[in-house]
């Protein structure tokens, strides 16, 4: 069966038999010819996406990271792309050739994130400046049903901006635009374009006093951080991304260009859209600007890191201090034994080896933030504590947060480092949310179970949020047995009452823990809305979940919705 594809100057034709449409003169011999030429270069990409596919499927955590229906059900013929695309990609971008790659380097360098799952090229990567520019690509891509892929700083972890099955990136990195107008008036806000970074943001910020609270420990622009509802080291005071993003423009899937909602504090004219879009990872659209809340920079700060026998007491340690309402806790980051070592043998620091809990208490009154430590000194001395080290500046403060924030490249290094080949590994990173309740149960199973793998587990936990990355290296020949050890501790957490992703997404190599934990009537109303707003699913097809429901949602849909989850091994 073939599908009807949209050309330059209104000529429509239908592939996969003969020309059966065409307003175009003089369909000939030559006709034919160009015909036999774009079904020879079909065929090529038909193949490349087939092999994208089989890697994916090699490398993925999920058996429904990529499916064959990531599309309509004609994934062979989902696109039309030639050098008439990219001369219209081309006049998308104001002209400007220079911002429409498809040179191998541009193409290699947009075909991964910083995570473990398996690479793939786009065909083209468009650089747009604006939500006009990205409008016109996004028109051009549905024309011909291109695939897009919304790419930001390239930071995330789960493969949501990797564009398998090829197609056009847009690649959002040169939206750069800070106004912080909104911040001058009272207002309480700043417009950035998708792909400000976070750092770059509360540069601009500083001077007026002010900053953008969500902190991960990477450096993502602020569009990707709304895309996966990144939120890092600073929830307990200043929430999420998702909190913290008031409006945002997107440009749709028909390249239609949306505001989805007003600026203001509170609004209450219809439905919610900007939660439909936050947390989306360009399935529905793409981030172009977006207004974010920012807050007063705090005049004080100091913090400590303080040690513990076991996670348990550090956990209960949190629990207890979140009842006393500490209103100058901004952060409170846990790292378990093997995650100490790691820093002490990657970065050379002389810490010992025991879980330690990483605190930082800001505001405007010292006596205040120096009032929350005792409490919390009192707390975690009641509990156990092993001893503490306390940093009265910021500056002591940043050192000692170096270690929780090198988490990432330390796993990397640390075999390596340890059997003299300084080689680098693959890295691991979970992401579970649990009741902080079930948070210290949670992470000793865990820990446990990675220990009788014989794998270093590397635990860095936003503790006061329940969420908890295990960072784990392997070797390639591991990947199986670590990909069992996956699905225990995800069910685990899930059973927990918790979370397969607390802050990294769902991407590719989350799906097949979304209908675990949501259940298939849930994931079916998702579907639905995708289907509905993204109908030829052009929008960064394949991710969060597929096109098409799994046969083991179809076999139980009429069943109570408890029953309707796969089940998963157990710890």
């Amino acid at each position: 069966m073939g599908i009807n594809t949209y050309m330059p100057g209104g000529t429509r034709r239908r592939w996969g038999g003969a020309l059966s449409l065409s307003r175009a003169r003089g369909v000939g011999s030559a006709s034919r010819d160009a015909c036999g030429d774009r079904c020879d270069d079909r065929g090529r990409r038909r193949r490349r996406r087939r092999e994208d596919m089989s890697r994916a499927r090699a490398t993925s955590t999920s058996t429904s990271m990529v499916r064959d229906d990531d599309d309509d059900g004609d994934v062979d013929d989902h696109d039309d792309i030639d050098g008439d695309f990219r001369n219209e990609c081309i006049a998308a971008v104001s002209g400007d050739a220079s911002r429409v790659r498809d040179d191998a380097h541009a193409r290699a360098s947009a075909s991964a994130d910083a995570g473990w799952h398996a690479p793939a090229s786009p065909h083209v990567v468009a650089f747009p400046l604006n939500a006009r520019e990205t409008s016109a690509v996004v028109e051009a891509c549905a024309r011909r049903r291109v695939r897009v892929t919304p790419r930001g700083a390239g930071t995330g972890l789960e493969g949501g901006c990797v564009p398998y099955g090829g197609g056009c990136v847009i690649d959002t990195s040169r939206m750069k635009t800070i106004d912080v107008s909104g911040v001058e008036r009272g207002d309480g806000v700043a417009r950035v374009g998708a792909g400000v970074l976070k750092s770059e943001l509360n540069a601009a910020l500083k001077p007026l006093g002010f900053v953008f609270g969500p902190d991960p420990s990477s450096n993502p622009s602020i569009g990707g951080m709304a895309s996966t509802g990144g939120s890092g080291l600073s929830t307990l005071k200043y929430g999420t991304s998702k909190e913290n993003v008031r409006s945002m423009t997107v440009v749709t899937p028909s390249g239609a260009i949306i505001r989805t909602r007003a600026e203001t504090r509170k609004s209450s004219t219809g439905y919610e859209l900007n939660a439909l879009y936050l947390g989306a990872e360009g399935t529905l659209g793409v981030i172009t600007d977006l207004v974010v809340k920012v807050h007063p920079l705090p005049r004080t700060r100091c913090g400590a890191v303080v040690r513990f026998a076991d996670v348990k007491s550090a956990a209960k340690t949190v629990a207890d201090c979140i009842a006393l309402n500490l209103s100058t806790l901004l952060k409170c980051e846990l790292m378990n034994d093997e995650g100490i070592k790691v820093t002490n043998v990657v970065f050379k620091t002389s810490l010992p080896c025991e879980p330690t809990l990483f605190l930082e208490f800001v505001g405007n009154d010292e006596r205040q933030t120096m009032a929350d430590w005792k409490a919390f000194e009192a707390r975690a001395e009641a509990n156990g504590a092993r001893g503490s080290t306390f940093a009265a500046t910021g500056e002591e403060l940043d050192d000692l947060f170096d270690a929780r924030r090198g988490c990432y490249l330390g796993a990397m290094r640390y075999r390596g480092l340890e059997a003299g080949t300084l080689e680098k590994e693959h890295v691991y990173v979970g992401d579970v949310c649990v009741p902080l309740s079930r948070l210290a149960d949670t992470i000793s199973t865990t820990e446990a179970a990675f220990k009788r793998a014989r794998f270093p587990c590397v635990i860095c936990a936003h503790i006061a949020d329940g969420n908890f990355h295990c960072l784990i290296p392997f070797k390639e020949h591991e990947r199986a047995a670590l990909h069992a050890l996956e699905d225990k501790v995800i069910g685990a957490a899930i059973a927990a009452g918790g979370s397969a992703s607390g802050e990294h997404g769902v991407g590719v190599g989350k799906q097949r823990y979304i209908l675990q934990e949501h259940g298939a009537t849930h994931i079916g109303i998702q579907r639905s809305i995708k289907r509905a707003l993204d109908p030829q699913n052009i929008m960064n097809p394949g991710k969060i979940f597929p096109w098409h429901a799994s046969p083991d949602d179809e076999l139980h849909a009429g069943d109570d919705d408890k029953h309707r989850r796969p089940k998963l091994a157990k710890l």
